[in-house]
């Protein structure tokens, strides 16, 4: 009996592993099959994690933090609202660097409560004049970081045409991204920067930038950068670049504290750019709750 108690406890395990195996195959092929496959979204709702290239058109609500795992194709027309929240709760804290320290905006409690998207290859988002891309807030009455930003880190990206409005940090490309540009694009009412583009060497041409707390375009990378032929109207700083090297040129920046900064520690190269500061008695300020960012010099800290 012992020996045909331990033979039919052998065969059972043997069963439960193969059935365990089985199951692990399942998963495997299904995540693949996914990640290979292309998901068509529209009119929905959606937030948390997407494996696999997604197409989005029509209106599409954003109520959390959006992580896709592939590629990003936007199509014209697409309107995506992002609500004052986030049903996912997850999020980090931004270090304080002597500028944003009393900024309750880059806190974990801001990026656990407000909703971001995130696309881990390319963001092709390409508007129409007659079929407009935007991403915006939900709210009837919007204000200065009603959601965090766009991030996305596949060269090869496309922004043509598009609105990106009411975040905390506009456009925040990621990572090498030589073929990818931001162009003919208006990215305008962010507490931080419209592009936030310290990160990465995209191109970012032809832009209308406005309504920014901190910069219209911010950079840091290296690789020669263009930065060429953007608006830039009503911030806290045109353009920074705090380290890297690029080629900033033929940009219009009016009524900005500052207009290009350089920092010692930066080789970029302006050429041909135009700045028309802001009236020295201007009182502009960016409010986030009960902080505030000054057109001239830095917050009360």
């Amino acid at each position: 009996m012992n020996l045909s108690k331990k033979v039919i406890d052998v065969l059972g395990w043997k069963k439960i592993l193969y059935i365990l195996v089985v199951i692990i195959v399942i998963i495997i092929n299904f995540v693949i099959y996914q990640f290979f496959s292309t998901t068509h979204t529209s009119d929905t709702s959606v937030s948390g994690w997407f494996i696999g290239d997604q197409i989005w058109n029509g209106n599409i609500y954003i109520t959390g933090d959006v992580d896709i795992l592939g590629n990003l194709t936007v199509l014209p027309g697409t309107t995506i609202k992002f609500s004052v929240g986030d049903d996912r709760h997850k999020g980090y804290e931004v270090p304080a660097d002597g500028f944003n320290n009393h900024d309750p905006a880059r806190l974990k409690l801001y990026s656990t409560s407000h909703s971001s998207l995130f696309i881990l290859g390319k963001l092709i988002a390409k508007g129409e004049q007659t079929k407009p891309i935007v991403f915006t807030s939900a709210e009837q009455k919007p204000n200065l970081a009603d959601w965090e930003a766009i991030i996305f880190r596949g060269d090869g990206s496309i922004l043509d045409n598009i609105t990106v409005e009411y975040t905390r940090n506009g456009l925040n490309p990621i990572g090498k991204q030589p073929n990818s540009v931001i162009q003919n694009t208006i990215s305008r009412h962010a507490l931080w920067g419209a592009i936030s583009a310290a990160n990465s060497n995209i191109k970012i041409i032809n832009n209308y930038l406005s309504d920014a707390g901190h910069e219209g375009i911010d950079l840091k990378f290296n690789g020669n950068q263009e930065v060429s032929g953007n608006t830039i109207d009503d911030c806290h700083t045109g353009i920074a670049s705090i380290a890297g090297s690029q080629i900033i040129k033929n940009n219009i920046i009016t009524n900005c504290g500052d207009g290009i900064y350089i920092d010692p520690q930066s080789k970029a190269t302006p050429i041909d750019n135009i700045f028309t500061p802001a009236p020295e008695e201007s009182r502009r300020v960016w409010k986030y709750e009960d902080y505030e960012i000054p057109i001239f010099g830095y917050p009360e800290i």
